[in-house]
């Protein structure tokens, strides 16, 4: 009986002891499970989608220097070859591979309307600006910047699909370098870049963002990542006369001027290249949330900044710019306005008065519930009586 209350007071005096001693050590007494740690936000993802949509503004600014010189060449040739890509990997990253209800539609009412409302009104922003718009497609293919919604629309359907396969990275890229040899595969629905990006996605998914977060935090992964950005810069400017729409990955390989197995492999090695520029450039992005709310509305600053642009041409300010500077001072000028355009865009501001743009099924539905129907109804019906 002694042995035993000799127990039973260790055991009490040992257990609020051991519990104060994990406390002081920093290990906590029941560790929460792994989903409540990860956090809703990562920073490193949302800094990286600012950087990337100034990037895209940069590039569709450069697009219209590119006959200025080289360099203009090789940059908008480096910049296209990650830029897309790096969004892709970064909403695969996000994504969930259980399709509910609830997603479904939000797929609908944030990527299809939103899709097409901009269908209608980039061709109309242009008739305005031109003279002319191009009605011909309809909605069927997308308005030039206006494939992603369509792209990641489909992208987030066909993951639950490809979740649920053995080995759905390397199907996926077998579809991916087997769609260009078809010669319908193109631009209508956004099929062809929807294919060859969906490994991207795919990549991005099997990662996840908790890992794309932690990815910068050793100097030997920066160096590395400096180093591919590094190459890749120097392949783009040896490289400054190969055709874009290489990059557009928007055409089959007969368009493009090679055979099936040739353009396969020149496929393979664009997305390898733009997946390891992708991850490099997440890997140097700031970890922590410096551009964080500007990137969380970096789609305001995507769908928005083209009719800047369109403006810009009709009122021949490319023109200007090539007539008046050289072509180092007009890179420069277009790439300090391209980010202070993603900037503006993306502020808060911004995003209060493009809402009814980017969300038109929220403001839809407020609409529809602050109509007062049973006062109109009755007035009907006093109408009829009267009559």
């Amino acid at each position: 009986m002694i042995r035993e209350s000799a127990a039973h007071w260790t055991e009490t005096v040992y257990r609020p002891l051991r519990r104060v001693g994990r406390q002081v050590w920093g290990q906590g007494v029941s560790r929460p499970p792994r989903a409540a740690r990860r956090p809703d936000r990562f920073p490193a993802l949302d800094n990286a989608r600012f950087v990337l949509i100034a990037l895209v503004v940069v590039g569709h600014l450069i697009e219209q220097l590119v006959h200025t010189g080289p360099a203009a060449d090789a940059l908008y040739r480096w910049i296209y070859l990650f830029h897309m890509p790096a969004f892709v990997l970064i909403s695969g990253a996000l994504s969930s591979p259980v399709l509910t209800r609830r997603r479904l539609v939000r797929i609908v009412t944030g990527l299809l309307l939103p899709y097409v409302l901009f269908q209608t009104l980039y061709p109309a922003w242009d008739a305005w600006l031109f003279g002319t718009g191009d009605w011909s497609q309809g909605y069927l293919t997308p308005y030039w910047l206006l494939w992603y919604l369509l792209s990641l629309a489909c992208w987030r359907v066909m993951l639950p699909v490809f979740a649920r396969l053995k080995y759905p990275l390397p199907i996926a890229l077998a579809i991916a370098l087997a769609a260009g040899a078809v010669s319908w595969i193109g631009y209508p629905f956004s099929l062809s870049r929807t294919l060859v990006f969906f490994p991207l996605f795919l990549l991005g998914f099997r990662l996840r963002a908790w890992r794309l977060q932690h990815l910068g935090e050793t100097g030997m992964r920066k160096g590395l990542a400096i180093l591919v950005l590094a190459g890749t810069a120097a392949g783009a400017w040896f490289l400054r006369d190969l055709d874009p729409q290489w990059l557009y990955a928007s055409v089959d390989y007969a368009t493009l001027g090679v055979t099936s197995l040739a353009g396969a492999g020149i496929r393979l090695g664009l997305l390898v290249a733009s997946s390891a520029c992708a991850l490099s450039v997440l890997t140097l992005v700031p970890r922590r949330p410096r551009w964080a709310g500007a990137g969380r509305r970096s789609i305001d600053a995507y769908l928005l900044h083209g009719f800047l642009v369109r403006a810009a041409l009709a009122a021949g300010g490319f023109a200007w710019l090539d007539g008046a500077m050289p072509e180092g001072a007009a890179l420069v000028v277009v790439i300090a306005a391209a980010w202070m355009i993603a900037a503006i865009l993306s502020t808060r501001m911004v995003d209060r008065m493009a809402r009814p743009l980017m969300h038109p099924a929220d403001w839809t539905i407020e609409t529809w519930h602050g109509i007062p129907w049973r006062a109109i109804r009755a007035r009907v019906h006093a109408l009829k009586r009267l009559y």
